[in-house]
């Protein structure tokens, strides 16, 4: 059989690789970033055509990036507010639940081990700063027969999670008023004494030099380094560890996602459940064509979030995140199939 010039043409755009020259871009939260980056690097080496790029910033800013059309997608630890979806200017918004994720509270506290139980008052008054000791009543009722040493409490906290949209801040805010009280309108919570210090590997280090100290950093980061982890007062009255099972069940609350997929995991009542959690969250526009004029990067994000939602879930594990039920999945996946471009 003899091909016209018409064939030949025809089948050489088949063979070219589908998304040469597209570049996908997804911007956002850092607690979310070690399992976006893994996912990317694995995608493309299976679409080694296509360029992935991941800008590692706070969740707030990275929401903003989205929003102003500078990223194809965004990472959250938060879902967004009806006001700032009334910023994509009445284009449909997708919250999809990408892993669930945790922030654990370690400190350096001579002969006090793993498993310092904190309520959310204590919780909040040693970050705020109304809490000045370690032997300070409100611990001291909570932890019976653990002696704490009369030692002053030194704060330390990520200089990158300060924005509302970040899992630790917004949890602070949802423990006490005090946290956003007056600051409606400001994105970022404001500390109220301690030192800034850039990234987890910091933080550990000068947690291992000083003696009182309290941070709050990701959990896989946690048990990498065998961190002492507090348990926290759940919605069920409990003190709870963080694990791969409590963070589980955090979600067992739901036997499905209700529609929207916006739910609180800290408020979960099942007595297991570890409160310092969340889903990691990927914003994406429904209508991707209507908002970036691109058919092949509207194309390119499906593919990826089609993987991301498959084989992406096998990563997960071992980065410290809990991959979602297959319930969950199947949901999060016939949302995808919404998407036009």
């Amino acid at each position: 059989m003899k091909f016209s010039k018409w064939m030949f043409f025809l089948s050489m755009l088949t063979a070219l690789p589908a998304f040469a020259g597209v570049t996908l871009k997804g911007t956002g939260s850092y607690l979310a970033a070690p399992l976006i980056l893994k996912w990317m690097e694995a995608f493309h080496r299976e679409r080694p055509d296509l360029s992935l790029r991941f800008e590692v910033k706070n969740s707030s800013d990275g929401i903003s990036q989205w929003l102003g059309k500078g990223a194809e997608f965004a990472a959250t630890d938060t879902a967004l507010s009806g006001a700032e979806e009334k910023k994509a200017n009445g284009r449909a918004i997708l919250h999809l639940p990408a892993a669930i994720e945790a922030v654990v509270i370690t400190y350096n506290l001579p002969g006090v081990p793993s498993g310092l139980q904190l309520s959310p008052k204590a919780l909040s008054g040693l970050f705020m700063g109304t809490i000045k000791k370690w032997n300070d009543a409100a611990i001291v009722d909570a932890n019976p027969g653990v002696k704490l040493p009369p030692m002053d409490v030194l704060v330390i906290h990520r200089e990158e999670e300060s924005a509302l949209h970040d899992l630790f801040p917004d949890y602070l805010s949802r423990l006490d008023p005090k946290w956003t009280l007056k600051r409606e309108k400001d994105k970022n919570l404001h500390w109220p004494l301690g030192q800034n210090i850039k990234g987890n590997p910091k933080i550990v280090e000068k947690m291992r030099k000083w003696p009182g100290v309290i941070a709050a950093v990701d959990y896989s980061f946690a048990v990498q380094n065998h961190l002492p982890m507090a348990k926290l007062h759940n919605q069920a009255g409990q003190y709870v560890g963080p694990s791969a099972e409590s963070l589980t069940a955090a979600a067992s609350d739901f036997l499905s996602l209700p529609e929207g997929f916006q739910v609180v995991l800290e408020r979960s009542r099942t007595p297991e459940a570890y409160p310092l959690c969340t889903f990691a969250w990927l914003l994406v526009y429904q209508d991707t064509y209507k908002t970036y004029h691109d058919h092949k990067r509207g194309a390119a994000l499906v593919d990826f979030l089609n993987w991301a939602y498959s084989d992406g879930q096998k990563l997960e594990a071992d980065l410290g995140f809990v991959p979602l039920s297959e319930v969950f999945l199947s949901q999060v996946r016939e949302k995808i199939k919404t998407i036009q471009y």
